[in-house]
């Protein structure tokens, strides 16, 4: 897929005639091939959400590789690796096409690559990047791997560095970061001879008296505490995560859904290195909730135009919301996939080298300043279900605040 528009000029919102004929020819030839069997009558189909998390588009010669690669924190070694557009957190899976480089072979063979996280400028290297293990690979083509822990540089930059200085491969040495995940706040405050009274999976008032008698000898009040407690900060988040119908998809492990959770929103930069940066995973949560409060719509970060609304992202892919796909020039896209979007203009659709089996692409501008803003995916099968839908880059499409600017941290 194309990273930049090249094939429209139009300021409209909507496509012209012409657009619209060839997506109808594309739709036309699909089902030629499936045997003329394209009629709108027929019972719909649903989209398949786990074939985008398979990369089929990256080609059929990637093998499987056994084995894995355990790192414990503080782990440090030298691996390949390279500047990225913004972080990615563990948990995400990364496909790469790898450039013909000598370093591609110890890639392959160390099964490990970094990928540096720049400042929230994008200009600069922040000192922090994410390890990535290699799933499947091959020698000629590509490889998909899996995000596994955050990283820095060894010994952290002195001074700032322009991402430029580590476009190409290269040796980087990294430690690799700890991640914490405290138990119950008040756990080491507690009164042992109330333990048979409580009920932790509750909010009971016995429950929140005793919580009020544990924090009564500590020293912070009883609601402070409340704003780490797991149980709490789970339930709050479910209930986001099912609006998009993704709640059976969260982690039950802290530090993992902490992750997850980043992962599945939409977040500027700054906000993202913020909750990168963070080695706690109870705070990590509690900031997400910040940004999931004070955003509600998704704007283009060059002009600031809205796009579409937080209530319109939904997951066509079992990764969640956002996921990690790469063009056959090499160049990794973050998106998030929203069911509309507004205030955009279109390119000609073509089917090569879709993310999404089933649909072509489309790439989608700004219709006020022309920024390459993402693509609109139309299927090509009348009956398959959405019949459109649009992925939005997460690099350049912002989220828009609805309270007073606060910094994470």
């Amino acid at each position: 897929m194309e990273e930049n528009a090249t094939d429209s000029d139009s300021e409209h919102t909507e496509p012209d005639e012409t657009q619209e004929e060839g997506v109808e020819l594309l739709m036309d030839e699909e089902d030629a091939q499936a045997g003329g069997d394209g009629d709108s009558d027929g019972e719909e189909q649903q989209f398949d959400i786990t074939l985008p998390a398979t990369h089929s588009y990256m080609g059929s010669s990637l093998e499987v590789l056994t084995g894995r690669r355990l790192l414990e924190p503080g782990w440090a070694g030298v691996v390949a690796g390279a500047a990225h557009h913004g972080a990615l957190f563990p948990g995400e899976t990364v496909p790469m096409l790898l450039p013909p480089e000598p370093l591609r072979a110890r890639i392959l063979h160390d099964r490990l690559f970094c990928l540096l996280a720049p400042d929230e400028t994008g200009t600069r290297i922040s000192g922090f990047g994410v390890v990535c293990e290699v799933l499947q690979g091959a020698a000629e083509a590509g490889v998909i791997a899996r995000a596994t822990h955050r990283a820095r540089l060894r010994p952290a930059p002195g001074h700032p560095t322009h991402v430029h200085a580590y476009s190409r491969m290269q040796l980087l040495d990294v430690v690799v970061l700890p991640e914490l995940a405290p138990g119950a706040p008040l756990r080491p405050a507690r009164l042992a001879s109330l333990d048979p009274l409580r009920r932790p999976d509750t909010d009971l008032p016995l429950e929140r008296r005793l919580r009020r008698m544990d924090a009564a000898g500590s020293a912070w009040p009883a609601f402070v505490w409340r704003l780490f407690d797991y149980r709490r900060l789970r339930a709050r988040l479910a209930e986001y995560f099912r609006t998009l119908q993704l709640e059976d998809k969260m982690p039950l492990e802290p530090v993992s859904l902490s992750f997850w959770v980043a992962s599945n929103l939409a977040l500027s930069p700054r906000d993202r290195l913020a909750l990168f940066a963070v080695d706690n995973a109870l705070l990590r949560l509690s900031l997400a909730l910040r940004c999931i409060d004070r955003s509600a719509a998704l704007c283009c970060g060059a002009c600031g135009g809205e796009l579409a609304r937080r209530a319109h992202m939904f997951a066509m892919s079992s990764d969640g919301v956002h996921a990690n796909y790469t063009n056959h020039g090499g160049f990794m896209h973050d998106i998030v996939t929203v069911r509309s979007a507004r205030n955009t203009s279109l390119g000609a659709p073509s089917a090569e080298y879709s993310w999404f089996p089933g649909y072509c692409w489309r790439v989608a501008q700004c219709a006020g300043c022309t920024a390459h803003v993402g693509w609109r995916f139309d299927a090509m099968k009348k009956r398959l279900r959405p019949a459109q839908f649009y992925a939005l880059c997460r690099n350049v499409v912002l989220p828009r605040d609805t309270a007073p600017r606060r910094d994470l941290l």
